[in-house]
C-alpha cells in the first residue's frame, strides 16, 4: 500500500462488488459514499473505521480492509515516496513531534510536504540519517510566506519542514 488513489480505487471496486451482493445494506452504500468523497490522505478523520466498528462490524472482509486503509494513510509519513524523508518523518512521529501541516506547500507544488512543530538542526539530522545528494537543505526566512527550515528530495519534490528558531534578525 503506497498510493492513496490506487488503494482507494481498489477499495471502491470491492465495495461496489459487496453492494451488488448485498443491495439492501445501507452501511455498505454509506461507506462507499464516504470513501469516494476523499480526495487526499489529509481528509481521513476516522469516520470509515468508526462506521465499520459501530455499524458494519466484521461481517464483511471489506470492513477490515477499510480500517487498514484508514490506519495506514492516516500516518502521513506512509504517503511520502522518498525513503530518506519518510525515515525522518517516521522518526519525528515516533518522538511525538506534532504535525502542523500536511499537503501541498503552495498552490503550484506538485508534491506533499509535512511540517513539524520543531526546530531542526539540519546538519545533525543530515549526518545522523546519512542523506544522499538528492536531499537538499531548505530555509525560507520570509516572514510573509512563512519561516521554515528542513529538507527537500530533489527526485520527488517532497519536503519535511520544521520551524526556524526566531531571532531579532528574522522576525
Amino acid at each position: 500500500m503506497t498510493n492513496f488513489k490506487i488503494e482507494k480505487d481498489k477499495l471502491l471496486s470491492e465495495l461496489d462488488s459487496e453492494i451488488k451482493l448485498n443491495p439492501d445494506n445501507e452501511i455498505l452504500k454509506s461507506l462507499n459514499r464516504i470513501l469516494n468523497s476523499y480526495q487526499s490522505v489529509s481528509e481521513l478523520n476516522g469516520i470509515l473505521s468508526r462506521t465499520v466498528v459501530d455499524s458494519l462490524g466484521f461481517e464483511f472482509k471489506i470492513g477490515e480492509k477499510l480500517i487498514e486503509f484508514e490506519n495506514y494513510f492516516s500516518d502521513f509519513s506512509n504517503s511520502i515516496r522518498s525513503a530518506e524523508l519518510r525515515r525522518l518523518a517516521k522518526k519525528l512521529i515516533k518522538e511525538n513531534t506534532r504535525i502542523t501541516f500536511y499537503g501541498k506547500a503552495w498552490s503550484e507544488s506538485k508534491a506533499d510536504w509535512i511540517y513539524f512543530d520543531k526546530v531542526f538542526d539540519l546538519k545533525k539530522i543530515r549526518n545522523k540519517l546519512a542523506f544522499g545528494e538528492n536531499i537538499i537543505e531548505h530555509q525560507n526566512l520570509d516572514v510573509r510566506s512563512g519561516l521554515e527550515s528542513g529538507f527537500i528530495d530533489t527526485n520527488t519534490n517532497e519536503g519535511i519542514m520544521g520551524k526556524i528558531k526566531t531571532t531579532a534578525n528574522n522576525v
